[in-house]
């Protein structure tokens, strides 16, 4: 179970799978790295993509060439497949690079989906370490917006940060059972630190009935 950053990132490495050249995904979608949907070709060529035998940095319109090739493709297979039609690949540092601005975004994006002003205890950032680590992986899986609209039961699990409920409402379809597995163990994690809270209002009420009690 992942206890820091570097921990997190090899266990999203293993699950999402490491592809240095361009293949498609299970929906016949342009991808590379880990799990890095190239949307267009104008995305691909971003990247500082290199000739696989040579290292060199491949040009524009060389970059323009392998996604056209790519994306006439078959889907359906495995990634390893694509790469006897890639003369290019993203080397690790740049996926590194690009993962941990993908990340970056997704905290961005999480802390505005997970607030105070949507009615959660605190914001995502304040939340157990396991817990930012559990929805970073489910944004990383699914998208934010997914996981912003379509898991009620999981918001409201966090809301009253009950982490055992939480840990059994963050299942997912059509992904690997280990990784499911691994998300309920982040959640759980937290409940072995944390226990839900009272809501502040209701703490108030009790508080201020306290005091009333108390005073002549």
């Amino acid at each position: 179970m992942p206890s820091n950053d570097t921990q997190f990132i090899q266990q999203l490495k293993r699950f999402e799978g490491e592809v240095a050249h361009l293949y498609l995904d299970s929906r016949g979608n342009p991808t590379i790295g880990v799990g890095f949907l190239m949307a267009n070709a104008n995305q691909f060529c971003a990247l500082n993509l290199v000739h696989k035998q040579s290292g060199k940095p491949a040009s524009e319109r060389e970059k323009q060439a392998e996604y056209k090739k790519i994306s006439k493709q078959k889907s359906g297979y495995k990634a390893s497949w694509y790469a006897q039609f890639c003369e290019l690949i993203l080397p690790s540092h740049e996926t590194d690079k690009l993962l941990h601005k993908h990340l970056s975004q997704f905290k961005q994006e999480l802390n505005r989906v997970f607030s105070k002003q949507s009615g959660f205890n605190c914001q995502f950032e304040q939340m157990p370490l396991s817990v930012q680590y559990a929805l970073l992986d489910m944004a990383f899986n699914l998208g934010t917006p997914h996981l912003a609209k379509n898991w009620p039961k999981l918001h409201q699990a966090i809301k009253q940060q009950d982490w055992q409920c939480a840990a059994q409402e963050c299942s997912r379809r059509h992904i690997q059972n280990e990784r499911n597995t691994a998300t309920e163990q982040l959640f759980k994690q937290a409940s072995k630190t944390s226990s839900p809270t009272t809501k502040p209002s209701v703490l108030s009420w009790i508080t201020s009935r306290i005091k009333s009690k108390l005073l002549p």
